[in-house]
C-alpha cells in the first residue's frame, strides 16, 4: 500500500484524519492501525474509501495494491 499516496488523497479533499475516519465509518484508533499495516483494509473499506475521496479505479489500484 502507498501509504504516503493515501494521505495525500485525504489532504487534497481538504479532510484531517479524525473527519475522514469519521467519513468512512471508522474510529481514529482503527484507521491507524490500518496505516500502520498491521491490518490491511477491507474490499468495503476500499470500497467506502474510494467513494469519498472521488478516486477513480485506477488510483485505488495504484494506492492499495502496489507493491
Amino acid at each position: 500500500m502507498k501509504l504516503n499516496e493515501l494521505k495525500a488523497e485525504i489532504v487534497r479533499k481538504g479532510l484531517n484524519i479524525e473527519d475522514f475516519a469519521e467519513k468512512i465509518g471508522m474510529t481514529k484508533t482503527t484507521l491507524w492501525r490500518r496505516f500502520s499495516e498491521t491490518n490491511d483494509f477491507t474490499l468495503q473499506e476500499m470500497t467506502t474509501i474510494k467513494q469519498v475521496l472521488s478516486l477513480s479505479n485506477e488510483k485505488v489500484l495504484d494506492i492499495f495494491f502496489a507493491d
